[in-house]
């Protein structure tokens, strides 16, 4: 982690939790880390580890019966969990923006693209019609959409997906937000025009120096795409690092288990490899390490819950064997 880099985005103890009939639902279990600026991170994890919830929860998007009970979030000097609502409106969409995962449900098939971006600027500035078009124009250009003015005119039925997720990243740009959450923003897309969306928001970052958070299942993408990766499982984070600690040296079997299943990192005409059973109930997670169940590697330690701790240069580990090398 660069020393002299401004940090963009703290968030420290995090616990949101949905309170159910069934039993209380720990979806985002106490989860803490930090976010510069010009950096992306990637929060990966199967679904239903808590990483989207984490996203909403940092928006305050989370809707009963679910609430934040503990944890800052720290968003340029400010805790945003102890924001009013009317506070948080002013901030998204103009601060921190978000990418949703399907372009085709996040643009309303009744408006003209062009009122969707005018929309999203009109909301946080006090701009004319003409600068609102001229604005738009510039931001599809920037995207990669060509004929950018007759583009404006039509529907998002008239945009195949990768041209909609774009009109996406366009909307989250606009106004050149301080921190994007990318909640799987490429699942809906094929592989060319998944890498083709991912570099161009990595191109955008960059050059705007703000900062993103990836959410996504694929523990590859975030290899290829981001500068630092949290693994999460269960509501919790269970490992931390920079992208070459994560994907190079991995401490947690659940890190190791996703990476030996990524294909093309085995012999030829071998199975891939898979994590055995399934992630268990929030409501009902087992003592200690919620990985112990599926783990290969469980010792006698694994019955109580290890911290995620420092084993060297910043690469942290909820893990007692890694703990232990």
């Amino acid at each position: 982690m660069n020393k002299n880099a401004t940090k963009v985005l703290e968030i420290e103890g995090l616990k949101t939790y949905f309170f159910t009939r069934k039993g209380v639902v720990k979806a985002v279990d106490d989860v803490s880390f930090n976010l510069e600026q010009g950096q992306i991170l990637g929060l990966v994890g199967e679904s239903g580890a808590g990483k989207s919830i984490t996203g909403f929860s940092i928006l305050g998007l989370i809707d009963p019966p679910g609430r934040i009970v503990n944890g800052r979030i720290i968003f340029q000097g400010e805790n945003l969990a102890a924001k009013s609502e009317a506070d948080l409106i002013k901030i998204r969409g103009d601060q921190i923006s978000m990418v949703f995962q399907d372009p085709q449900t996040s643009l309303d098939p009744v408006f003209t693209i062009g009122f969707q971006i005018k929309e999203a600027l009109k909301a946080h500035q006090d701009i004319s019609e003409a600068q609102a078009v001229q604005r738009a124009e510039e931001l599809l250009r920037t995207v990669g959409i060509p004929s950018p003015k007759q583009r404006l005119r039509e529907y998002p039925h008239q945009f195949s997906g990768g041209m909609r997720q774009r009109v996406g990243i366009a909307i989250a740009m606009a106004l050149d937000p301080a921190l994007i959450i990318a909640d799987e923003p490429s699942t809906a897309l094929d592989v060319t025009i998944q890498a083709q969306v991912l570099t161009l928001m990595r191109r955008l970052v960059h050059q705007k120096n703000s900062a993103m958070i990836l959410i996504t299942h694929d523990i590859a993408l975030v290899g290829q795409f981001c500068d630092c990766i949290c693994v999460m499982y269960a509501g919790r984070l269970v490992e931390r690092g920079s992208k070459e600690q994560i994907i190079k040296t991995p401490a947690h079997p659940y890190t190791q288990g996703l990476i030996a299943s990524i294909p093309g990192t085995q012999e030829r005409r071998r199975r891939l490899r898979q994590i055995p059973g399934m992630m268990p109930s929030l409501v009902d997670l087992p003592e200690g390490c919620p990985f112990l169940p599926r783990c290969p590697k469980a010792v006698e330690d694994c019955s109580e819950r290890p911290a995620l701790v420092d084993i060297g240069r910043g690469h942290q580990a909820a893990c007692f064997r890694s703990q232990a090398s």
